[in-house]
């Protein structure tokens, strides 16, 4: 009997290390094949369409790096600079572009509807945790939402503000008045896109209560007119997209998205910001993802982890808001934004700007139409001087 037990332990033994010989052979065979062929990097690319200077090369870097660690992905950023309102929504047509940063009065623009016509989607604000840090006056708006999901996210602010170089006028501006003094006609630039905006600080010049400027039934007439045509004849020049300092050089007066000028005053040249008593105006630019991240989650979800980065307290302070001459949109940010800014006297009249300001209101489309063809005439008006 002893014999026979054995002989059956004995079996049983052969077969379960026969069946653990089998497994080490799969698992080898398993090891060697991950060893050769090694974890696939996955390529993507993300698109972004944003103003100049809102996709810092440092960052990019340093943020391509944590999304190879993070998901083992090679990320490549294609970036293209906007030069006007139109291009987000033309890029977004063409499906060429994953990520645009328009101004917060452009997403429910009548123009566009960019909340509603498909071309851009929801962001899932799990993924952009940093949301809770922007200011309560930016969070959760009108213009940022659709169905209780929000769209646009602000990432930085700034006013369309009156500059003005000191070593020209040793005294401070208290006026959108200036822009019509004889003594600057043919010395200052303003924007050539955003043509509303000249409407709106030839209206706050005549008197207008800030509340009204933004629609043409309240503020039209011969005497805005006339002040819209002058604007425009005697300006020396327009700028486009961005105000580099190649616009302001050698020119008294000029408006601007900047609160502070290093670049000019490195060149030599002044450049202060002043606050008009009438009241100055302000923009808040967004990140919106397009309808081309439908069908990519995994892209879809880096795109919003941008998002998320751009709101990182050093990089909306260093690489952003000091660098570009406008302002963070996170209370962390602020703080850190006031702390870095030193004691120079420009810093009470920035300072002035971010607390008391007149946000862009969204246009309806009779007053749009209205100041758009205004605007036109003073072209033209302009054009046959």
């Amino acid at each position: 009997m002893c014999i026979v037990r054995s002989l059956k332990y004995a079996k049983k033994n052969l077969c379960f290390i026969g069946l653990v010989c089998v497994m080490l052979v799969i698992l080898n065979a398993s090891f060697a094949h991950t060893q050769e062929t090694g974890d696939k990097i996955e390529d993507l690319t993300l698109r972004l369409l944003v103003w100049e200077g809102y996709a810092p090369e440092q960052e990019l870097a340093t943020f391509i790096s944590a999304v190879q660690k993070k998901y083992n992905i090679r990320l490549t950023f294609v970036i293209k600079n906007a030069s006007n309102p139109d291009d987000f929504f033309n890029e977004l047509r063409k499906g060429e572009v994953e990520m645009i940063s328009p101004a917060h009065n452009l997403p429910k623009d009548s123009r566009y509807n960019l909340t509603t016509n498909g071309l851009t989607l929801p962001i899932n604000l799990t993924h952009v945790p940093n949301y809770r840090h922007i200011t309560a006056d930016l969070q959760y708006q009108s213009w940022a939402m659709e169905d209780d999901a929000v769209f646009a996210v602000p990432v930085l602010q700034g006013p369309y503000g009156l500059a003005y170089n000191a070593d020209i006028l040793p005294e401070e501006p208290r006026s959108w008045n200036i822009l019509w003094d004889p003594r600057y006609a043919g010395r200052y630039t303003i924007s050539r896109d955003y043509y509303e905006l000249n409407i709106y600080i030839s209206a706050l010049a005549l008197g207008y209560k800030p509340e009204n400027i933004f629609s043409y039934d309240a503020i039209k007439g011969h005497l805005l007119e006339e002040r819209v045509r002058k604007l425009a004849v005697n300006a020396h020049s327009f700028w486009t997209g961005f105000d580099k300092e190649l616009y302001f050089k050698g020119k008294a007066l000029a408006t601007s998205w900047r609160s502070r000028f290093p670049e000019l005053n490195a060149l030599g040249e002044k450049w202060r910001i002043t606050v008009p008593q009438e009241g100055t105006t302000w923009w808040v630019d967004t990140l919106m993802i397009s309808h081309t991240l439908k069908s990519n989650p995994r892209l879809r979800r880096i795109a919003e982890e941008w998002i998320n980065y751009l709101l990182e307290p050093l990089v909306q302070t260093e690489s952003l808001a000091l660098k570009l001459g406008i302002y963070p949109v996170t209370t962390p940010a602020l703080t850190l934004f006031k702390k870095r800014q030193g004691h120079s006297p420009d810093i009470i009249n920035q300072n002035r700007l971010l607390e008391n300001h007149i946000s862009w209101k969204v246009l309806k489309t009779r007053s749009r139409n209205a100041f758009s063809l205004l605007w036109s005439e003073a072209l033209r008006a302009r054009a046959a001087d």
